[in-house]
């Protein structure tokens, strides 16, 4: 589901964006969603004061909220997708610059199809007829029609697609609201720990592409114009909490549980993220491929250089 988008309004630079004295405030949706784990271990850790940077938590709790108040100039970092970002490039090209690429992969499947535990239900394939339950939002759509296309399915012809709130998923599962969830972490996790069957596991890498780049953190290029330097404080603070989460596997998991509501049962197993501050040509290639996949599937108008749209800096 996630990831980061990360942009600030030429407006407010100089405002609610306060870039002086080699200091900058970013304000930031706090949507309790695992995929910005870096920022929290960041907050938690000091990594963002290191670097002079400041995070205003926006109390919003889902993605959708968080968009419209980011659009509306509200929030300078959000969380999104590749399905998301590119459609914003093509409309705009080269406004922003991406960032910190963040992928699922099969060593650590986050993705799900559960089912209720007295369901019939064995098999994507066993959905036929049935209803499929997903998070609201274009992108999780796009990848379950990926899914069910690879399994043979059409959408609305064989399964319908039921599309709820972040927080109400799991309740929908239970509810009947639907007959199976197709859901990633964390929530994926708690619905396990509920009682949730799982008929598929690691659903994204299996279906659509191994390692699956989920999207990335985007800046708009303006500012870097104006702020040279930020790009490489930027990067610093989210390398340094990516070599933390690598590191330190339980306290990062506390950090999970206490800044996602999440228990700490389902912290402590839940799949995790990987996220990239400095991609390689293999890195590239491969988010190049899962575009290019966005494309032919006609989820997005026409595909994009990877390497054009992405911000390099130089690893320390």
């Amino acid at each position: 589901m996630l990831v980061l988008l990360f942009t600030l309004n030429a407006c407010n630079v100089n405002q609610d964006n306060k870039v002086s004295d080699n200091h900058i405030t970013l304000r930031v949706p706090d949507t309790q969603f695992m995929g910005i784990l870096p920022l929290y271990v960041a907050d938690e850790k000091g990594f963002f004061n290191d670097q002079g940077i400041e995070i205003q938590w926006i109390d919003i709790k889902g993605p959708g909220e968080a968009a419209k108040a980011f659009f509306a100039g509200q929030a300078d970092l959000l969380m999104s997708t590749f399905a998301n970002l590119i459609p914003a490039e093509l409309r705009e090209s080269g406004y922003v610059k991406f960032l910190l690429p963040i992928y699922e992969s099969s060593e650590r499947p986050g993705s799900y199809i559960l089912v209720r535990p007295n369901s019939e239900i064995k098999s994507i394939n066993d959905l036929k007829g049935k209803t499929l339950g997903t998070y609201s939002g274009p992108s999780q759509k796009v990848y379950a029609l990926i899914v069910l296309k690879q399994n043979g399915l059409d959408e609305p012809k064989d399964v319908r697609l039921v599309q709820v709130s972040s927080s109400s998923q799991i309740q929908g599962l239970f509810g009947g609201a639907y007959d199976a969830l197709f859901t990633v972490e964390t929530y994926g996790s708690t619905a396990i720990e509920n009682g949730a069957k799982v008929i598929d596991r690691g659903v994204r890498t299996k279906y659509i592409s191994d390692p699956f780049w989920l999207g990335s953190a985007v800046i708009r290029s303006e500012l870097i114009k104006e702020n040279p330097e930020i790009v490489d404080r930027v990067l610093k603070v989210f390398s340094k909490a990516v070599d933390y989460i690598n590191k330190n596997d339980k306290e990062v998991r506390f950090i999970l549980s206490k800044r996602t509501n999440t228990s700490n049962q389902v912290a402590e197993k839940c799949a995790l993220y990987t996220w990239v501050p400095y991609p390689d040509n293999k890195d590239y290639s491969q988010i190049q491929a899962h575009i290019n996949l966005l494309k032919n599937e006609g989820l997005i108008e026409k595909t994009v250089d990877v390497k054009n749209i992405f911000e390099s800096s130089n690893e320390e």
